[in-house]
């Protein structure tokens, strides 16, 4: 059964390399959370429940990726600080001077630089799955990950790519994969420059541990494989995980994921309000 899509508004602002599509909602004087999707997709992960988070009190904010989505691209393969430069150049541009971050994947990488980078402006980070690859992975994936396509006269390419979502994802609905699928075909035959930055970062976890940061995710999530290194990595972190929940708990249960992140961020406040 397809799952109903969500309401969100839709806007465009200017970045110095072009512009950043962006899926909002929720009152202009509230708390902003800010999301950093997983690669090679879009906002569109979040589409259903930026309706049910600007319910629960919050101003949503993500962006689609410089380079994804309707996004422009920036000039050349950018790396992880590049990219974490990039949402600070995005919030600027919407004048957003302290957010709670939320960070899925590739996102979560991002995400963890950016609070490294300017923790004055971060309340906390969510990480919704943070890959922490060992070297023989990190190197397996450099050589193996993500191998791009051929656009073929006879579209062959989309078999390709139909096989790469259902290989990752097999829980999806077709119509859910046709979204993909078309996520894919918006980024281009190289879909893997934001993965090859990942490949090619180290995330500081010892810095990362002194900033505040929460592990939420979805328990069926693909890199909940890798909870018991990130929990080794980062102890001090608050480890919640929502059941049933795969790498689109958002998309698949929107109103359990508003929960669960409405309450760290209210909770998050009611601390520094303490303090």
């Amino acid at each position: 059964m397809t799952r109903a899509r969500g309401v969100a508004r839709r806007a465009y602002v200017d970045v110095p390399w072009g512009q950043v599509h962006y899926r909002h909602g929720g009152d202009a004087d509230a708390p902003v959370l800010l999301i950093l999707h997983q690669s090679p997709l879009s906002s569109a992960t979040y589409d259903a429940v930026i309706e049910p988070l600007a319910r629960r009190g919050l101003r949503v904010i993500a962006p689609d990726t410089p380079g994804f989505g309707m996004s422009d691209a920036p000039p050349r393969p950018w790396s992880i600080p590049e990219y974490a430069a990039g949402v600070w150049q995005f919030a600027d541009a919407l004048g957003l001077s302290r957010v709670h971050l939320l960070g899925q994947h590739t996102g979560a990488i991002v995400g963890a630089e950016a609070l490294m980078s300017a923790p004055e402006r971060v309340h906390r980070l969510i990480l919704q799955g943070i890959p922490l690859y060992d070297e023989q992975e990190r190197a397996e994936k450099k050589r193996s990950y993500a191998p791009g396509y051929v656009p073929a006269r006879d579209g062959g390419h989309l078999k390709v790519i139909w096989d790469r979502v259902y290989g990752l994802y097999p829980r999806l609905t077709p119509e859910e994969a046709d979204r993909q699928v078309t996520e894919y075909l918006l980024t281009g035959p190289d879909y893997a420059t934001a993965y090859r930055a990942v490949f090619d970062h180290h995330v500081d976890t010892t810095a990362l541990d002194a900033l505040p940061v929460v592990l939420l995710h979805g328990a069926d999530d693909l890199l909940d494989r890798m909870t018991p290194q990130v929990r080794a990595a980062l102890p001090g972190a608050e480890l919640v995980t929502i059941p049933g929940g795969t790498d689109f708990v958002a998309d698949e249960q929107p109103e359990a994921f508003a929960d669960a992140v409405a309450a760290q961020v209210h909770a998050d406040l009611g601390r520094e309000v303490a303090a």
